[in-house]
């Protein structure tokens, strides 16, 4: 991915490479897609949902340090990898919460972002996970690791830049031949 960016920097008056406009400009496309036909298909969706049945969501965060500063990539470690991505986890209905750092490229694909974070969490529906994440992230005394996550935050800075992030509903899961040995799980 380095390469990449690399040849195709091109410096603009934010200091953002060719491939960073680029990369955001379809991310955003795509999020206003999303959003469109979510809001036309939310009303019929809400219709046809059985009151308090869980169903299985994921959030996915596309996330990475905000610029390659040494400091910057130090603080985000720290900030995201290291606390915010747990600090998550202890929201009421997660399940679990993982985060991934990119290692390499699937055949010609584009890359949108070092970081990705899932959430997986069991809800009503996705306005309902949203809404138990965003009380429970305004909360200073969620749980004892809070004050320590929010002072970090403070001490490092603007260190994260997440260019995507959204609700997914699980409609199918498989489990491949290796499930069964993996000690991953």
């Amino acid at each position: 991915m380095k390469p990449t960016r690399e040849q195709l920097s091109a410096s603009n008056a934010n200091n953002q490479t060719v491939f960073d406009c680029v990369t955001k400009c379809a991310i955003s496309c795509v999020a206003v897609a999303a959003v469109a036909v979510g809001l036309v298909l939310s009303v019929d969706a809400a219709a046809q949902e059985t009151d308090g049945e869980l169903k299985r969501y994921i959030l996915i965060g596309m996330c990475e340090p905000a610029d390659d500063r040494p400091e910057t990539q130090e603080g985000f470690r720290e900030f995201f990898v290291d606390q915010h991505v747990e600090d998550v986890s202890k929201t009421p209905n997660f399940v679990r919460s993982r985060v991934y750092e990119l290692r390499g490229k699937h055949l010609e694909g584009a890359t949108f972002t070092d970081f990705i974070s899932f959430y997986e969490v069991d809800a009503t529906s996705w306005e309902e996970a949203e809404r138990v994440l965003n009380e429970w992230q305004r909360d200073p005394d969620a749980w004892e690791g809070r004050a320590h996550h929010m002072e970090t935050g403070r001490r490092v800075g603007k260190v994260l830049s997440c260019p995507g992030s959204g609700w997914y509903e699980m409609i199918h899961t498989y489990d491949g031949p290796a499930k069964a040995a993996s000690k991953l799980e």
